[in-house]
Protein backbone atom coordinates (compact mmCIF):
# COMPACT_ATOMS: atom_id res chain seq x y z
CA UNK A 1 0.00 0.00 0.00
CA UNK A 2 1.46 3.34 -1.05
CA UNK A 3 -0.19 6.28 0.68
CA UNK A 4 0.43 9.92 -0.26
CA UNK A 5 -0.54 12.72 2.10
CA UNK A 6 -0.86 16.11 0.42
CA UNK A 7 -2.12 19.56 1.34
CA UNK A 8 -0.96 23.04 2.23
CA UNK A 9 1.85 23.74 4.63
CA UNK A 10 0.30 23.77 8.09
CA UNK A 11 -2.53 21.41 7.14
CA UNK A 12 -1.24 18.71 9.47
CA UNK A 13 0.33 16.35 6.91
CA UNK A 14 3.31 15.33 9.03
CA UNK A 15 1.31 14.85 12.21
CA UNK A 16 -1.26 12.80 10.29
CA UNK A 17 1.53 10.74 8.66
CA UNK A 18 3.01 9.94 12.08
CA UNK A 19 -0.42 8.95 13.45
CA UNK A 20 -1.10 6.74 10.42
CA UNK A 21 2.42 5.31 10.67
CA UNK A 22 1.75 4.20 14.25
CA UNK A 23 -1.33 2.29 13.11
CA UNK A 24 0.19 0.72 10.00
CA UNK A 25 3.88 0.46 10.90
CA UNK A 26 4.62 1.69 7.36
CA UNK A 27 7.83 3.65 6.87
CA UNK A 28 7.31 7.39 6.35
CA UNK A 29 9.14 9.66 3.96
CA UNK A 30 8.80 13.28 5.09
CA UNK A 31 9.57 15.28 1.94
CA UNK A 32 10.43 18.40 3.98
CA UNK A 33 13.21 16.41 5.64
CA UNK A 34 14.77 15.75 2.24
CA UNK A 35 14.06 19.09 0.58
CA UNK A 36 15.44 21.29 3.36
CA UNK A 37 18.61 19.25 3.69
CA UNK A 38 20.03 20.53 0.40
CA UNK A 39 20.71 23.88 -1.27
CA UNK A 40 17.73 25.00 -3.36
CA UNK A 41 19.45 24.40 -6.71
CA UNK A 42 19.65 20.63 -6.09
CA UNK A 43 16.85 20.10 -3.55
CA UNK A 44 14.12 19.19 -6.08
CA UNK A 45 16.32 16.60 -7.79
CA UNK A 46 17.23 15.09 -4.41
CA UNK A 47 13.52 15.02 -3.58
CA UNK A 48 12.73 13.15 -6.81
CA UNK A 49 15.59 10.72 -6.21
CA UNK A 50 14.57 10.01 -2.60
CA UNK A 51 10.95 9.51 -3.64
CA UNK A 52 11.83 6.99 -6.37
CA UNK A 53 14.13 5.03 -4.06
CA UNK A 54 11.60 5.02 -1.22
CA UNK A 55 8.74 3.86 -3.45
CA UNK A 56 10.72 1.06 -5.05
CA UNK A 57 12.42 -0.18 -1.90
CA UNK A 58 9.26 -0.45 0.19
CA UNK A 59 6.06 -2.35 -0.51
CA UNK A 60 4.13 -0.21 1.96
CA UNK A 61 4.89 3.49 2.39
CA UNK A 62 3.53 6.80 3.59
CA UNK A 63 4.82 9.86 1.76
CA UNK A 64 4.16 13.15 3.54
CA UNK A 65 4.43 16.30 1.50
CA UNK A 66 2.98 18.30 -1.31
CA UNK A 67 5.79 19.54 -3.59
CA UNK A 68 3.76 19.87 -6.78
CA UNK A 69 6.86 19.52 -8.94
CA UNK A 70 7.26 15.90 -7.77
CA UNK A 71 3.61 14.78 -7.98
CA UNK A 72 4.43 13.13 -11.32
CA UNK A 73 6.77 10.75 -9.52
CA UNK A 74 4.32 9.81 -6.79
CA UNK A 75 0.82 9.79 -8.23
CA UNK A 76 1.33 6.84 -10.63
CA UNK A 77 2.24 4.61 -7.67
CA UNK A 78 -0.32 5.85 -5.16
CA UNK A 79 -2.90 3.41 -3.85
CA UNK A 80 -4.41 6.19 -1.78
CA UNK A 81 -4.04 9.98 -1.86
CA UNK A 82 -5.10 11.68 1.35
CA UNK A 83 -5.68 15.36 0.65
CA UNK A 84 -5.87 17.50 3.77
CA UNK A 85 -7.98 20.52 2.85
CA UNK A 86 -7.56 22.51 6.04
CA UNK A 87 -8.93 26.09 6.06
CA UNK A 88 -6.35 28.75 5.17
CA UNK A 89 -6.71 30.64 8.45
CA UNK A 90 -5.84 27.49 10.38
CA UNK A 91 -2.89 26.56 8.11
CA UNK A 92 -1.44 30.06 8.29
CA UNK A 93 -1.85 30.17 12.07
CA UNK A 94 -0.14 26.77 12.42
CA UNK A 95 2.80 27.82 10.23
CA UNK A 96 3.34 30.97 12.31
CA UNK A 97 2.94 29.03 15.57
CA UNK A 98 5.50 26.38 14.63
CA UNK A 99 7.89 29.08 13.45
CA UNK A 100 7.66 30.83 16.81
CA UNK A 101 8.18 27.52 18.64
CA UNK A 102 11.23 26.80 16.51
CA UNK A 103 12.75 30.20 17.25
CA UNK A 104 11.91 30.18 20.97
CA UNK A 105 13.04 26.62 21.66
CA UNK A 106 15.69 26.43 18.92
CA UNK A 107 14.61 22.97 17.83
CA UNK A 108 13.20 21.85 14.51
CA UNK A 109 10.16 19.63 14.31
CA UNK A 110 10.96 15.94 13.72
CA UNK A 111 9.73 15.95 10.12
CA UNK A 112 12.18 18.58 8.83
CA UNK A 113 15.92 18.45 8.19
CA UNK A 114 18.15 19.33 11.12
CA UNK A 115 20.08 21.64 8.79
CA UNK A 116 17.00 23.80 8.21
CA UNK A 117 17.06 27.12 10.03
CA UNK A 118 13.94 29.18 9.69
CA UNK A 119 14.47 32.89 9.18
CA UNK A 120 11.97 35.68 9.54
CA UNK A 121 12.80 37.54 6.39
CA UNK A 122 11.37 38.39 2.98
CA UNK A 123 11.40 34.69 2.02
CA UNK A 124 9.35 33.85 5.10
CA UNK A 125 6.78 36.50 4.18
CA UNK A 126 6.62 35.00 0.67
CA UNK A 127 6.10 31.59 2.24
CA UNK A 128 3.21 32.91 4.36
CA UNK A 129 1.68 34.37 1.20
CA UNK A 130 2.09 30.97 -0.49
CA UNK A 131 0.28 29.28 2.42
CA UNK A 132 -2.52 31.87 2.37
CA UNK A 133 -3.05 31.62 -1.40
CA UNK A 134 -2.59 27.84 -1.58
CA UNK A 135 -6.28 27.04 -2.23
CA UNK A 136 -6.55 29.42 -5.20
CA UNK A 137 -3.17 28.78 -6.75
CA UNK A 138 -2.26 25.19 -5.91
CA UNK A 139 -5.59 23.31 -5.68
CA UNK A 140 -6.28 23.64 -9.44
CA UNK A 141 -2.79 22.32 -10.26
CA UNK A 142 -3.19 19.39 -7.88
CA UNK A 143 -6.64 18.62 -9.30
CA UNK A 144 -5.17 18.71 -12.83
CA UNK A 145 -2.42 16.23 -11.87
CA UNK A 146 -4.95 13.94 -10.18
CA UNK A 147 -7.00 13.88 -13.41
CA UNK A 148 -3.91 13.51 -15.58
CA UNK A 149 -2.87 10.36 -13.70
CA UNK A 150 -6.47 9.13 -13.40
CA UNK A 151 -6.35 8.68 -9.63
CA UNK A 152 -9.58 10.52 -8.74
CA UNK A 153 -11.03 7.34 -7.21
CA UNK A 154 -8.02 7.05 -4.90
CA UNK A 155 -8.35 10.54 -3.39
CA UNK A 156 -9.74 10.91 0.12
CA UNK A 157 -10.39 14.49 1.20
CA UNK A 158 -10.18 15.25 4.92
CA UNK A 159 -11.19 18.77 5.96
CA UNK A 160 -10.89 18.83 9.74
CA UNK A 161 -9.71 16.98 12.83
CA UNK A 162 -12.95 15.00 13.06
CA UNK A 163 -12.47 13.70 9.48
CA UNK A 164 -8.87 12.75 10.30
CA UNK A 165 -9.84 10.92 13.50
CA UNK A 166 -12.60 9.02 11.71
CA UNK A 167 -10.23 7.97 8.94
CA UNK A 168 -7.56 6.82 11.42
CA UNK A 169 -10.13 4.89 13.50
CA UNK A 170 -11.43 3.11 10.38
CA UNK A 171 -7.89 2.36 9.23
CA UNK A 172 -7.06 1.00 12.68
CA UNK A 173 -10.03 -1.38 12.51
CA UNK A 174 -8.98 -2.52 9.02
CA UNK A 175 -5.39 -3.10 10.21
CA UNK A 176 -6.56 -5.28 13.13
CA UNK A 177 -8.57 -7.48 10.75
CA UNK A 178 -5.61 -8.18 8.44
Amino acid sequence: MKIMIIGSSGSGKSTFARELGKITNYPILHLDKVFHKYPSEIAREKLREATRIFIFQNENVIIDGNYGSTLDERLPFADEVIWLKTPRLKTTFRVIKRSIKSRVFGKNRPDIAEEFKEKWDKEYLEFLKFVWTFPEKEFPQIEQKIKEFNVESKVIILKNRKDKEKYLANYGRKAKNL
